[in-house]
């Protein structure tokens, strides 16, 4: 298993059981059982303070090492652990209700931000071309399936504009190549299409394609054809990174050339 992907877990671990004791603590205070909350916080003064290390260090590094341009929610996410963790435990040490309950609802707020990568917590919707669901196939069965994007423009009959249309033919292999057998994996550009996966997408996607981390999609049931996978890679979706000004178009078509090999 990659590094950062050992970390990501490690960091889900870390913030859902700062999470738990800080709840905990709340209710307790809530409740005006102090002489439990006392207890308690004498017991996991060092486990709070462990924790709170271990989710700085754990989301510094991920952060260091995002695939593409760093996200605004990401910034935000980052901002608000910042300013939280120490508000946090200073209004529970002097017993503060109100500041407790608001650093809870602050601590809720982020873990939104985790799961739906959106200052507003709306998941983005899918484009109806691709209709998913995290780490499962696409519900549109059609063996070529057209470019997951909205149909924002009139002027090109499959819903992109002639700029988008010229990049994505010009990155595209002819149409009669998505029916050829897959290349042989010991190939130099499915060698180079594999250590890109491995480097950039292999977090969410895991090594088989079917991890579905972060609202990934399962690539081993994946409809979208050379073309749609080029532009996905290329411009993003959701929480996925856009990697255009990260890889080269030859970078771009390498790692979409593997990713077709994952049956």
């Amino acid at each position: 298993m990659p590094v950062s992907s050992l970390l990501l877990r490690l960091h889900l671990v870390v913030v859902l059981a700062f999470l738990l004791f800080f709840a905990l603590k709340a209710g307790l205070l809530l409740l005006n059982r102090l002489e439990a909350l006392r207890s308690l916080r004498a017991r996991t003064r060092i486990v709070d303070s462990v924790l709170g290390l271990l989710i700085l260090v754990s989301g510094g590094t991920l952060l260091a090492q995002y695939p593409g341009a760093v996200p605004a929610w990401l910034w935000t996410k980052l901002a608000l652990v910042l300013l939280l963790l120490p508000v946090g435990i200073a209004a529970m040490r002097r017993q503060h209700k109100v500041g407790v309950v608001l650093t809870l609802l602050g601590f809720l707020y982020i873990y939104g931000l985790a799961e739906t990568g959106s200052l507003s917590l709306q998941r983005p919707t899918p484009p109806a071309t691709a209709a998913v669901l995290p780490g499962l196939a696409e519900t549109t069965a059609t063996p070529d399936a057209a470019v997951p994007i909205e149909d924002t423009t009139a002027h090109h009959p499959t819903g992109l504009s002639d700029t988008e249309a010229a990049a994505i033919a010009a990155a595209a292999p002819p149409a009669a190549d998505d029916s050829a057998p897959a290349a042989a994996p010991e190939t130099p550009v499915l060698a180079a299409g594999k250590a890109l996966f491995q480097q950039n997408c292999e977090v969410c996607h895991g090594p088989d394609g079917k991890r579905g981390l972060n609202g990934a999609h399962d690539l081993t049931k994946s409809n979208l054809n050379t073309a749609g996978r080029v532009y996905m890679v290329t411009q993003g979706l959701g929480k996925m990174p856009a990697f255009k000004g990260q890889l080269t178009d030859a970078q771009i078509q390498q790692v979409v050339a593997y990713s077709l090999t994952l049956k």
